[in-house]
């Protein structure tokens, strides 16, 4: 029996990076209901008032809406800034010691969140942004794996790992709704050092920055892997092409398309227990587990259409460039389409969670498409180039819960939800079709290292 190649582990722990990344985001959102007083008065016909406590799990605190959309921002606040510099310090240090020191950074300033939690919401808003800013040094430093271990032809179903986010939102969001009504609050901050721990423990022992640093991968493994990059990856420290970057046409394409990919996932990820909870009427663990549902399909789609593109390129069935473009059908128009018809369905909850199930496996498809295009683009620079793309496109993340705290500061019904879903679909619709006009898939002149060794490795 033919033994699997070792760069599939590397393939999984990529997943489960992706996956702890994305516990420290979606603990939140579920969190944050039950930390929120919010009594319930009902005023009867002869006018006495009854005052309906919420369930105890841990104090409560009087947060305005303002407040309640501050605090889901403040990681993506710190995210956005943080993925600028990301890119640059993966590509010095190497994705080994910048995924270990940001992971253990972030859980343990986390866990220590508990002790900031108080009327004066300020000190929770710190710690959180704080994680932000760590947090967003991981995908580009992923993006610096994906460009030295996967052979260009296995890029699909490599970049599908990274859709380990969506794991880890299933498992978080689910897990944490439970801890919260059974122990409290308190434990789904807890809940993330506890996962990031398990993590670094399989990140230590088999990861390395490239195959000839791996201890574990054959030197027959590295050389096909070197092979097949024929020299487009090389080792080497450059500056990267930042003016470069910022005159070419595809890569700004790519910016705005991954603006309207993460768009479509960041209103899923901070809003969508608020939807299920203010509109749907769900209680606190249903809202952890179908607010999750939706994810569940973003990754095993995800992983569908990695394969399907990655069968199409080796066969050389089709141009990449159809690839790229022909799956912005999957990843963008077709999302955006279905988010439309929010606004003609009524308070129908299997309706309600359908469609954002067909949403996020559609959104599946941006694995071969908006995020791992700046592989095609310039693997040399994929990761400042993702960091730049995540730098705009995590912005979403704090401007979604600020309007939607805007939006629904007066009621929270079916009406204004249903102006929500429209701005996100034509959001994406508009960023897909962009990327079908003006995107490209060729290997850009500012790939090259100006002091690049020989070697073709990272």
């Amino acid at each position: 029996m033919k033994k699997p190649p070792f760069r599939i582990c590397i393939g999984m722990m990529i997943l489960c990076t992706t996956a702890i990344n994305y516990c420290f985001r979606t603990f939140f959102p579920v969190t944050l209901i039950a930390m929120i007083n919010k009594n319930k008065t009902t005023v009867l016909s002869n006018g006495t008032q009854i005052t309906e406590l919420p369930p105890n799990y841990g104090p409560r605190y009087k947060w305005p809406a303002f407040v309640e959309g501050q605090l889901l921002g403040a990681y993506f606040y710190g995210y956005t800034m943080g993925s600028l510099p990301g890119g640059p310090i993966a590509e010095f240090f190497g994705p080994y010691w910048t995924i270990i020191v940001s992971s253990a950074i972030c859980a343990v300033v986390t866990c220590a969140s508990v002790l900031c939690v108080m009327e004066t919401w300020a000190p929770l808003f710190i710690s959180r942004l704080l994680v932000g800013l760590v947090g967003g040094c991981q995908y580009p430093a992923l993006q610096c794996l994906i460009a030295a271990w996967a052979p260009p032809n296995e890029k699909g179903s490599f970049v599908a790992c990274l859709m380990g986010n969506v794991l880890g939102s299933v498992i978080t969001q689910a897990a944490v709704g439970s801890l919260v009504a059974k122990l409290g609050w308190y434990w789904g901050f807890f809940f993330t050092g506890f996962m990031t721990a398990l993590f670094l423990v399989g990140w230590v022992i088999l990861v390395a920055d490239n195959p000839t640093k791996s201890w574990l991968c054959s030197t027959k493994e590295a050389d096909f892997i070197l092979e097949q990059q024929q020299g487009a990856v090389k080792a080497g420290k450059s500056k990267p092409p930042l003016l470069k970057m910022a005159k070419s046409i595809p890569f700004i394409i790519l910016v705005l398309c991954q603006f309207g990919n993460l768009w479509g996932l960041y209103l899923l990820l901070t809003v969508i227990p608020k939807f299920m909870a203010d509109v749907l009427k769900f209680n606190i663990k249903n809202v952890g587990f179908l607010s999750s549902t939706p994810s569940i399909s973003r990754f095993v789609f995800g992983f569908i259409f990695g394969g399907i593109a990655d069968f199409f390129l080796k066969r050389a069935i089709v141009k990449k460039v159809v690839i790229r473009k022909g799956f912005i059908l999957f990843s963008h128009i077709l999302p955006g389409i279905t988010l439309f018809l929010y606004l003609a369905v009524g308070e129908n909850v299997t309706v309600a969670v359908a469609l954002l199930i067909i949403v996020m496996g559609f959104n599946g498809a941006s694995v071969v498409t908006s995020i791992v295009n700046a592989q095609d683009l310039a693997p040399n620079f994929a990761g400042t180039q993702f960091g730049i793309m995540n730098f705009f496109g995590s912005m979403p993340g704090f401007i979604i819960p600020t309007m939607v705290a805007e939006i629904t500061k007066n009621k929270s019904e079916l009406p204004e939800w249903a102006i929500i879903f429209g701005i996100s679909g034509t959001i994406y619709i508009v960023s897909g079709a962009l990327f079908i006009l003006f995107g490209s898939v060729q290997i850009q002149p500012w790939n090259e290292k100006a002091d690049a060794a020989s070697s073709p490795t990272t």
